[in-house]
């Protein structure tokens, strides 16, 4: 298929050239024809073979059925001649129709030498045409065989032959100087030259040669054309007529370079769009890259968390079960503070339990409101130092809870109590967690409008590698430690609903020490 479109290019390229010339001819056909009128089959003949130099197998084809109606009906040499013609200017463009009616003429041309020779080479150029080897050896022999029986042939073929075979045994280099040889038929020595590269795959050398049969053909055009003129005798007015055809050759050149130019531009645009497309193209795939990436880390975020959030909500859950057993076992008797203190534990494990749940809720609401309502009016010092003070039996005998401030007794804030609640709670509630001596201190003070709350503990702290991923969701710094890992996540959320922020002091290294900043 590439090749018939590298040959239909090559007839529509040589066309185009030589459609000034064909156009000539035809509308003075009748003086050729006066001129020629006892032997208009030869002159038909003449006429196909200058357009198949000239490259335009088409106005060939035409000249060449013309002769072949004109043709003596008991001459046979001549329908010969004019069917070899027809086969020669389908050779390479539709090589089965060529073969086929090719070998219609099979048997009578071995009556005449020059026909013989004539379809020998014929079958020799299908044969390569179609890069059937075998053929084209047999046809070759056959040829070869024939010229040297009858030397006065003409071996106007040998050297494309010669190259061809070369082709065909792998010798590309070899067939490609044979071809340069003076000798050569410079049309057909592009259309083999064509047929090399494409046996090759070589698409670019072959568009190449093609460009340059065009550029050919231009030339021989105008050669053949002075030569023909004379040749067959056109009259004064003919040649009158020629320089017209040559002033509207000068304007067709000039169309045709405005042609060239409207398609190159068209092709500039062409090629600007494509870019264009692909870069939006480009674009497109990756949005959908990133979020098939989303996605997929999505799922991967859900699978975690149905994970922890069953194996946070099971250890509690078993410890009640497995308290609740021993308490309703009427075969085990304890003691009554054994019964209290197993009691106790059960409603640690359901606060346990409860957090999880108000953390995921908090999550969930969270995510449907822009900011919260800011309708309390509170007492900073009172509020504060009674959060942190109510946290006294929770905390180990070693720690100390400490509270300072640098803000007056009547100094108030407009918040929402219960969201300010929930994040100092979570704050307080972690450095419990992780502190089992030292000090626990809240400060407060105020600047530029803004209320500074600092929780400074002597615990564990956070480990470097861990200070940038702990207000993620699901992350914690202890894997043993209760919780699903979204307290700070939703502290720091929180604490941005109510215009402020909260972050963890990573100069401190003696512990943890978080910020909490609210508009006063």
């Amino acid at each position: 298929m590439f090749r018939t479109i590298f040959h239909n290019t090559a007839i529509n390229i040589g066309h185009r050239h030589s459609l000034w010339l064909g156009l000539l001819l035809i509308a003075f056909s009748p003086f050729i024809s006066y001129a020629a009128s006892e032997n208009l089959f030869k002159k038909n003949m003449e006429m196909g073979q200058l357009f198949e130099k000239c490259g335009n197998m088409q106005m060939a084809e035409q000249y060449y059925q013309t002769a072949l109606h004109n043709s003596n009906e008991k001459d046979m040499h001549e329908q010969l001649q004019a069917q070899l013609g027809i086969v020669s200017t389908r050779k390479f463009t539709r090589p089965v129709e060529a073969s086929r009616l090719n070998e219609e003429m099979e048997r009578a041309s071995a009556k005449y030498p020059d026909c013989r020779q004539q379809y020998l080479i014929m079958n020799a150029f299908i044969s390569f045409r179609l890069n059937d080897k075998i053929a084209f050896e047999k046809a070759n022999k056959e040829y070869l065989a024939l010229c040297a029986e009858h030397d006065n042939l003409p071996t106007t073929f040998d050297q494309i032959l010669q190259a061809m075979n070369e082709a065909l045994n792998g010798y590309d280099s070899n067939a490609l100087i044979l071809l340069s040889a003076p000798s050569v038929d410079p049309v057909l020595r592009h259309d083999v030259r064509t047929l090399i590269f494409q046996m090759k795959g070589m698409t670019k050398e072959a568009l190449d040669e093609q460009l340059s049969r065009a550029q050919t053909i231009d030339s021989i055009t105008t050669v053949m054309y002075k030569q023909n003129t004379e040749k067959i005798g056109i009259t004064e007015e003919i040649i009158k007529a020629q320089e017209k055809a040559d002033k509207d050759k000068s304007n067709s050149q000039t169309i045709i370079i405005i042609l060239l130019l409207l398609i190159v531009v068209m092709i500039l645009i062409w090629m600007a769009l494509r870019q264009r497309s692909q870069k939006v193209l480009k674009d497109k795939n990756e949005q959908l890259n990133a979020a098939l990436k989303m996605a997929n880390e999505t799922d991967e975020m859900k699978t975690a968390f149905v994970r922890r959030v069953s194996h946070e909500i099971r250890t509690p859950l078993n410890a009640i079960t497995g308290f609740n057993e021993i308490l309703n076992n009427p075969a085990i008797e304890l003691p009554q503070e054994e019964r209290n203190d197993l009691m106790e534990r059960i409603n640690d494990n359901v606060k346990a339990i409860t957090n999880i749940i108000d953390e995921l809720l908090q999550v969930s609401n969270d995510e449907s409101l822009k900011d919260y309502a800011k309708f309390d009016e509170v007492y900073c010092n009172q509020f504060f130092s009674t959060l942190l003070y109510n946290h006294r039996p929770d905390v180990n005998a070693d720690v100390q809870l400490v509270y300072t401030t640098k803000v007056v007794n009547r100094q108030t804030i407009l918040t929402n109590a219960e969201v300010l609640k929930k994040i100092m709670e979570h704050l307080i509630g972690n450095a419990i967690k992780f502190t089992q001596k030292g000090t626990i201190e809240l400060n407060c003070q105020e600047q530029n409008n803004m209320l500074y709350l600092t929780l400074t503990d002597t615990g564990c702290g956070v480990p470097p590698d861990m200070q940038d991923k702990i207000f993620e969701q699901f992350t914690k710094v202890d894997a043993f430690q209760q919780g699903i890992g979204l307290g700070l996540t939703v502290s720091r959320k929180l604490a941005q609903k109510l215009g402020g922020t909260l972050y963890l002091d990573k100069d401190y290294t003696d512990g943890a020490r978080f910020v909490l900043t609210i508009t006063k």
